[in-house]
This record gives C-alpha cells, sequence and structure tokens, in this order.
C-alpha cells in the first residue's frame, strides 16, 4: 500500500517537518520495500522447489539423451567376452560362443553381428603387429607371420571346427592385404605380390573342405567375399559369394557397405544394374524389413558414389529409412535413420529435400524415443535444434507412446 494512503502514516509524517520527516519516510519505505522484496525471494524459491513438468520444457528436452548407446555397450560386451576367452587360451569354449552367435545371428542394437566382432577382436593381436610394423623391407613382417602360426595351429588341432578355420584363414588374408604394392617402396614390390599371393593361396586351402551354403555359416561366407577380393579370377569369384553371404544373411548392413563400392569396378555407372541390385535387395528383406533393403543396398552407394545422388528415388529412399526405423525394433536403427534423413535433406534441394524433411519430421514424431548423439553426424545442440524445428511444423510429438522410452526432464538429459 502506498505511504500517501496510510493513515497512521500521515498523521505520524505530518508532525513532523524538514530533514527528520523525510528522513523518516525514507527509513519506513525502505524497511516496507526490503520485506516485500523477501516475500518475494520466498516465494521464488518457493517455485523453484516445485518438480519441473513436461509443460515446462521445449518439446526437444523431453527426449532423454544417452550418451553410451545400446549399440556402443552390446559391441563391447561381445569384445570383452571374446577377449576373456583369447587370454584364457580357452579355444572350444570361444568356437561355441561364436558358433551360437553366428547360428542365431545376434547382433548388437545397430546390426553389427556379434560373430563379426569375434572375428575382428581374436585378430586384434595381429592386427596391432601390422598397425606398428615398419614399411621398409618384407622383412618387417616376420613378426606377423609368426604370429600367423598360433591361429593355424589351433585350427590344425580342431580340422572340422569352421570357427578356427575361418580364423586362421583371415589371418592370413590380413597380411596379405598388408603385402599391396602401394605400401611398399619400389624395390620390395615384386617380393610383396608374391608374399601376397602365397598368403591368399594358404587361406584358400584352409577353406577349400569347407561349404558356407551346407553349413549355413555367413562366418564362411564372408570369409569367401574376402578370399574373392584378393585372387586374380577374383572377378568370377565375387558375385556367387556375395549371393552366399547376403542369402545366410540377407539383413546384415554390412555385406551391402562391403559389396556395393566393388559392384561399381572401374567403369562408368550402369544405372540400370544398380537399380537392379536396389530392387533385388528390397525384395530380399521385404519380410522382415519392408523396403529396408533398399537403403540398406543405397546408402553404402552414395557414400562412394556421390553422383548416384540425383538419381536416386528419393521418396523410396525415405520410405525403406522409414520402414528400417520402423521394423527393426531398435532406437539405435532409429536414430540412424534419422540422422540419414538429415544428411540427404542437406544435400537435396526442391521436391528431393522436401520429400527428406516430411519423412524426418514423420520418423521423429512415431518412433524417437531417446536420442543416442554418436550416430548422429551433428552436434546435441543441433540434433535439438533439428527437433525444435520438426515440433512447430507438425505439433505435439508423440513420444510416450512406447513406454520404454519415458519423458525425462532436462536434468535427465
Amino acid at each position: 500500500m502506498p505511504l500517501e494512503t496510510t493513515p497512521y502514516l500521515a498523521g505520524l509524517t505530518s508532525t513532523l517537518s524538514g530533514p527528520v520527516g523525510i528522513a523518516f519516510s525514507l527509513t519506513l519505505l525502505g524497511a516496507l520495500t526490503m520485506g516485500s522484496l523477501r516475500r518475494f525471494s520466498r516465494a521464488a524459491i518457493a517455485d523453484r522447489s516445485k518438480p519441473m513438468t513436461a509443460s515446462d520444457l521445449p518439446r526437444e528436452l523431453l527426449i532423454p539423451v544417452v550418451r553410451n548407446d545400446p549399440d556402443f555397450v552390446a559391441h563391447s560386451a561381445v569384445a570383452n567376452r571374446v577377449s576373456d576367452l583369447f587370454e584364457r587360451c580357452d579355444w572350444t569354449q570361444l568356437s561355441r560362443e561364436i558358433s551360437v552367435w553366428e547360428r542365431r545371428l545376434d547382433a548388437t542394437p545397430g546390426g553389427t553381428r556379434h560373430h563379426d566382432i569375434a572375428v575382428e577382436t581374436c585378430l586384434l593381436p595381429l592386427q596391432t603387429c601390422l598397425d606398428e610394423a615398419a614399411r621398409g623391407s618384407l622383412d618387417d613382417l616376420e613378426e606377423a607371420d609368426e604370429m600367423i602360426a598360433g591361429y593355424v595351429a589351433r585350427h590344425t588341432d580342431a580340422p572340422g571346427d569352421p570357427v578356427h578355420a575361418v580364423l586362421a584363414a583371415c589371418a592370413h588374408m590380413l597380411v596379405a592385404d598388408n603385402c599391396r604394392a602401394e605400401f611398399w617402396p619400389d624395390s620390395e614390390r615384386k617380393r610383396a605380390w608374391r608374399h601376397m599371393a602365397q598368403h591368399y593361396l594358404k587361406a584358400e586351402a584352409i577353406l577349400a573342405p569347407f561349404d558356407p551354403v551346407a553349413q549355413m555359416s555367413p562366418l564362411l561366407a564372408s570369409a569367401y567375399y574376402e578370399l574373392a577380393l584378393g585372387m586374380p579370377d577374383g572377378g568370377a569369384r565375387l558375385k556367387p559369394a556375395f549371393e552366399d553371404w547376403i542369402d545366410l544373411d540377407p539383413s546384415n548392413p554390412a555385406i551391402y557397405a562391403v559389396h556395393m563400392p566393388q559392384s561399381f569396378g572401374d567403369g562408368p555407372i550402369n544405372l540400370k544394374s544398380f537399380n537392379e541390385e536396389a530392387r533385388r535387395a528390397e525384395a530380399r528383406t521385404s519380410e522382415t524389413l519392408g523396403l529396408g533393403g533398399f537403403a540398406l543396398c543405397v546408402l553404402p552407394s552414395l557414400a562412394y558414389c556421390p553422383e548416384l545422388r540425383e538419381h536416386i528415388d528419393a521418396d523410396r529412399l525415405s520410405a525403406a529409412l522409414l520402414d528400417l526405423a520402423r521394423l527393426s525394433g531398435t532406437q539405435a536403427d532409429v536414430n540412424w535413420a534419422a540422422a540419414t534423413l538429415i544428411k540427404e535433406r542437406e544435400l537435396a534441394s526442391g521436391a528431393r529435400r522436401d520429400t527428406y524433411r516430411d519423412a524426418f519430421d514423420s520418423l521423429v514424431r512415431r518412433h524417437l524415443g531417446v536420442i543416442y548423439p554418436r550416430l548422429w553426424h551433428i552436434s546435441l545442440d543441433n540434433i535439438r535444434a533439428q527437433l525444435a524445428d520438426t515440433f512447430e511444423r507438425t505439433g505435439d510429438p508423440k513420444i510416450t507412446e512406447n513406454p520404454d522410452f519415458p519423458v525425462y526432464s532436462a536434468s535427465a538429459a
């Protein structure tokens, strides 16, 4: 209440005059003001202590952020298990567990097969040795050649075990790949070529008794595909090796990532052949991934050959990415598909750009329940800015439909 409207204060100040009256009035006004500020401060603190509700936050902050996404965690778990068995030299159990993973096509949420992680982990000591070797003379690979003997010995001890056969063959091919001429001085290139050929021939001899299709083994099929890449007649071997591999594991994105760049060769791109391969990929995975196979085939091709981008059906690629997000059942695939749509939108123009934008909006509203920043090619702030644009265009997101991904407050992010 203003001072001049308070009867008591009016009567009191009328008896005072001059500086005394003014000083008294200012002192009393200050006391009343400080009391109001204290009450305001207590009210503000009380407001801050109230739990924050979803309506208090921008919608893009309602989606939780997870730094160590399940794909990364699952990959680490498999690698750690394999490393433990390898260090304990428990070769029988190692083979048994890899075989189980292969038979069930176990994979991380992002689609990386457990058996592929296992082979990579088993070969890591050899890979490290090669990475650290000098490149002055082929003699610098002597330690790596000695390490191969350990993988071959385990295969020799269990000649009917396809897992140890693959490991031994892949060890030879890993060293062979490091014997390519471009890695060596001119004086060593002929010797390097012979060394490479010898390792590929040894790998072929190890794999020869095993039929990938008869044993229903994508692990063997992948080894035969790698062998085809290094053999003189690899061009004739590559297509049947790919067909065996993809028939045994049709939804494995790694297969297309390896094969599509090989299918282009050194000549001009045959758009008809490329489109036929993309449609075959779509047909292979139609029962499990809808149109998703189209995206699995096209995207590694675009990474290798960007000029293809203008020839890709944007509507079909958008639908394929939406199917991957809808049918994969993992938020890792949802995040990857969303990030891919943003990238394609940035590289497109006109109607194609609008198509990718609309698909991104649909994917976010229907499927995105958690953000894994590691799977995007942009910063977290940029991710949230993209989501904010979507929510502004489309209205409230439906992010609470999936009970496995509840709404979190900003502090959880």
